[in-house]
């Protein structure tokens, strides 16, 4: 099978790239971190002069002829860069959920394609973090109004969203709801991740939300925007493992013990011939994943979960050695090594761990 990309996928990689070498300074990127988690002007480029939130949608969604390889390329390309905005949560996930939706969620995806809304997926509670089918929120309906009631745990991009997607309770089963992020009854607790990433626990109070697609239904549409989050999630995993390599195959060069470079050392070439297996082996499982979400909802399962079951432990496995063969100078702020290594520390558990993951595959063999 081919899996060369199209000049168009190499056009968008190549400008991708070399706008974030230019443009997407590290320092300026810690400086964020330490502020809030992101940078409004970087959020505006991607949209206006990238077109990056459109590239993965079809022209029926409102992109521009696009679809999960493009999604695949811009997450590779963020990654490698440490790019701290919320890409896979705000706009992959986002418009995965509002797919085919009318009304106000049409207007929504159009605003996310435009960079006029961030929108912050709440699917996940404490009890359960690994799963969206855990679900005690609730959404209590009179007439046309619905209220919502809960808590949400970890929902990354929070405190910058403009709106909440929440998955609720409703007799019938799991229902999905578009909330303003500045509605009554919405109460944040904001914080920020080990990798930087803004994220709030919220709780909901008799909060006004619009419910989005049939009432009962939404649980199909929430696992296949986890698989789509999933599939980029590796890709981006196959950017920041890919600089972690590169900047620890550098350093081995440059750092010398008896007088020559560490990098001459058999045993540290073996180790960083095991790290580059791992990269190759999940671009593989990462390509996988992407050309797996147009599979019915089994096999597109077991894809996403293998996927993240192994890229989590490549992610460990080099994360680890990229420390090590850094010794302590790996560990420290001013390092770019150890901003990755807290990025692919925090990726191991998003979307879920690799444990459930195993354990879903496992449920779908029953």
């Amino acid at each position: 099978m081919d899996f060369s990309l199209s000049d168009e996928q190499r056009l968008l990689r190549e400008s991708l790239a070399g706008y974030l070498a230019r443009g997407y300074d590290f320092d300026a990127r810690r400086a964020a971190a330490r502020n809030g988690g992101w940078r409004a002007d970087v959020w505006r480029k991607f949209a206006d002069e990238l077109g990056l939130f459109g590239a993965g949608l079809s022209e029926e969604a409102g992109g521009i002829g696009g679809g999960p390889v493009e999604t695949m390329v811009i997450a590779e390309e963020l990654g490698r860069a440490l790019v701290i905005e919320p890409y896979i949560e705000g706009v992959v996930v986002a418009t995965a959920l509002l797919r085919d939706a009318q009304g106000a969620a049409e207007q929504l995806r159009a605003a996310i394609v435009a960079g006029d809304a961030i929108v912050a997926p709440a699917l996940y509670e404490a009890k359960g973090r690994s799963s969206p089918v855990v679900a005690d929120t609730t959404a209590s309906a009179s007439g046309d109004a619905v209220a919502l009631h809960g808590a949400k745990a970890v929902v990354a991009a929070a405190p910058i969203a403009t709106h909440f997607l929440v998955s609720a309770k409703e007799e019938g089963g799991v229902s999905l709801f578009l909330a303003d992020a500045n509605a009554e009854g919405i109460q944040r607790r904001d914080y920020q991740l080990i990798d930087g990433r803004p994220a709030s626990d919220l709780t909901f109070a008799a909060t006004p939300a619009t419910r989005i697609g049939t009432a009962g239904d939404a649980m199909p549409r929430i696992e296949q925007a986890i698989d789509e989050g999933i599939a980029a999630l590796a890709a981006e995993s196959v950017g920041v493992i890919d600089a972690m390599i590169t900047r620890t195959v550098d350093y081995t060069k440059q750092r010398e013990q008896f007088g020559v470079a560490i990098s001459s050392f058999q045993a540290l070439q073996h180790r960083m011939a095991d790290m580059l297996t791992l990269l190759e082996r999940s671009r593989s499982m990462a390509i996988m994943a992407t050309l797996a979400l147009a599979l019915p909802p089994r096999e597109r399962r077991r894809a996403a979960s293998a996927a993240k079951a192994f890229i989590s432990q490549a992610l460990k496995t080099v994360g680890e050695g990229a420390i090590q063969l850094h010794g302590g100078i790996g560990t420290t702020e001013e390092i770019a090594v150890s901003h990755y290594f807290k990025r692919a520390t925090t990726m191991q558990s998003q979307f879920g761990t690799a444990a459930w993951h195993l354990e879903r595959m496992a449920r779908d063999d029953k």
